[in-house]
């Protein structure tokens, strides 16, 4: 059986979401952990609870830099996101990251991601600042496809903007990883994710 990992990590997300989310991946033999993240230390936790998981969705607020909730209780960098990922090793081979936050799914985001930890194949989000009803549509069509009709997760994105007009894009490792653009960035945040590391010790 395959598992998905929820984060709902602000306030202000509605449960409606994470509802429709959990009961839809039901009738795909998925099951469901959900976690109220409202600090780090909770982030942690979550991960670190012995699971391993086919896909993670993130359900929050987040910019190119860093993701975070309403309160002010929780501001993670994506860099300090993967570096948490890739200690806990909380997610199976193949693994898809789906970001339910506006601009999740920026290259800034992807690349910060796979540069910071290998484990990470696949990383899912909307590319621009979108409502929360078109987020839940645009992921129930993504694991439609993607579990339904075994489309491959790159197609799978592509499919949901040509039905709803939404740019929900599918990252794949293998295809970033030769990309000037991309080894560019790597050498420009290297520190960055050197520090997130060391952070963890």
């Amino acid at each position: 059986m395959k598992k998905l990992l929820v984060l709902k990590a602000s306030e202000d997300i509605e449960q409606a979401e994470i509802d429709n989310i959990v009961n839809q991946i039901l009738l795909y033999n998925i099951k469901s952990d959900v976690f109220e993240i409202n600090s780090l230390s909770d982030l942690k936790q979550a991960l670190q609870n012995g699971t391993k998981y086919d896909y993670i969705y993130l359900a929050t607020h987040g910019c190119d830099t860093d993701f975070g909730n309403i309160s002010g209780s929780l501001n993670v960098t994506w860099i300090q996101f993967a570096a948490l990922i890739c200690s806990s090793e909380c997610n199976k081979p193949g693994s898809i990251f789906l970001h339910s936050c506006c601009r999740g799914g920026l290259n800034q985001v992807a690349w910060k991601m796979f540069h910071c930890c290998e484990n990470i194949e696949f990383i899912c989000g909307p590319r621009n600042n979108i409502l929360p009803v078109d987020l839940v549509i645009s992921f129930n069509l993504f694991l439609f496809h993607r579990e339904v009709r075994k489309l491959d997760p790159v197609v799978c994105a592509d499919k949901v903007r040509q039905a709803i007009d939404v740019r929900l894009v599918c990252y794949d490792r293998l295809d970033i990883e030769v990309e000037p653009a991309y080894m560019q960035h790597c050498k420009l945040i290297s520190d960055e994710v050197m520090e997130a590391f060391n952070e963890l010790d």
